[in-house]
């Protein structure tokens, strides 16, 4: 029985969120599964998984900006991730020699691998994006990112490979040949896409990512939510603190509730992190995306999938919940092929767990 440790980033919730898959395929699959992690994520992993072994790591405490200059204020705490990075990588090694385990599963944190075992890096940003007036730092960037995953033995990416299906466009395509490294898994995503539901709601509303910018955005939207005369259910997606709910609104949901929720609505309003890109696909729901002011990844995807006409899409400061509605009708969401991406999966765990890989006709 292999031992596998998890082990998502807590910058944000998605991190987290689309380990649930991996998570349930290896406890199908009779692994041991521990979990490593911090804050809002590893209590989203608790609240998921009860069961399971759990390990804090140290938390890299980002503090976000009120502004758009979220880049240049993540750049001046570097110093502060790099000695995360390292103490996480030193606990790291301790959990593997002291619970002999057999593969690590990291998404994103760029600590937790270790040269006595497997260790596997997940991410889709292969590309970290920077805004125009710090592009100047992208190829250094680019090599820090690259010389941070080749610490790992491979790479597992969470979309197609053929670039024409590409959930994450320009952020996950490599420059250079990699291709012992890299693998691509199939998008991610905690919810079945077989929960058909009759429409309860005209809008569901997520808000999620860091404060104060999640704040500001579900303030700015219930403002506009209250005399609208709109079906409506509010999902605020705080874990640590105020837990409660009422008829039309939720702290938070877990991946079963919140699947229900969201399949019963017209449409979703969101911010537009890659995660959520992948639980809308899998949903084949329709959605207003509203990136996090500064967080390139956010702001490019969602002008990815307006321009291709999926999605409509519109900046936090700027966003009329009426204008969106009206704008979103010409956007009806995509859908993707969600037996291949689970094939894709599988083929992955498969090859990491030495078991016969089955070639799909």
């Amino acid at each position: 029985m292999k031992k596998i440790l998890i082990a998502p980033l807590d910058w944000g919730l998605g991190h987290a969120t689309r380990c649930i898959p991996i998570i349930r395929e290896l406890l199908t699959r009779e692994c041991t599964v521990l979990v490593a992690g911090s804050g809002d994520s590893l209590l989203l992993l608790k609240n998921e998984f009860r069961y399971l072994t759990f390990f804090t790591l140290p938390s890299y405490n980002p503090v976000y900006a009120t502004s758009k200059k979220m880049t240049w204020k993540i750049l001046t705490q570097v110093p502060k991730f790099v000695k995360a990075i390292k103490a996480e990588h030193r606990q790291i090694e301790s959990l593997v020699e002291e619970y002999n385990i057999d593969v690590i599963i990291s998404d994103n944190r760029y600590g937790c691998w270790s040269r006595k075992t497997r260790s596997i890096f997940v991410t889709h940003q292969l590309n970290i994006l920077m805004p125009k007036g710090l592009r100047w730092l992208q190829p250094f960037i680019h090599f820090l990112n690259k010389k941070f995953i080749e610490k790992f033995s491979a790479c597992w990416v969470p979309d197609f490979p053929e670039k024409s299906l590409s959930l994450s466009g320009k952020l996950s395509e490599r420059n250079e040949k990699r291709v012992n490294i890299i693998k691509h898994i199939g998008p991610l995503s905690r919810f079945s896409g077989t929960n058909n539901q009759e429409h309860q709601y005209d809008l569901v509303c997520v808000f999620s990512g860091p404060e104060p910018q999640r704040s500001i955005f579900e303030k700015k939207v219930k403002e506009q939510l209250r005399d609208s005369g709109l079906r409506y259910f509010v999902i605020r997606g705080v874990l640590s603190h105020e837990p409660g709910s009422s008829e039309n609104e939720a702290a938070f949901l877990n991946s079963g509730a919140l699947e229900v929720v969201m399949s019963r609505a017209l449409m979703v309003i969101a911010r537009s992190g890659y995660s959520t890109i992948m639980d809308l696909a899998v949903l084949g729901k329709r959605g207003i995306l509203v990136p996090t002011p500064g967080q390139t990844e956010q702001e490019y995807l969602a002008d990815r999938w307006k321009e291709k006409g999926a999605f409509y899409s519109a900046p936090q400061h700027k966003f009329n919940l009426q204008a969106a509605l009206n704008e979103s009708k010409a956007y009806p969401g995509f859908t993707i092929d969600r037996s291949r991406a689970t094939q894709l999966l599988n083929k992955a765990l498969a090859e990491l767990l030495g078991e016969p890989v089955t070639i799909e006709g």
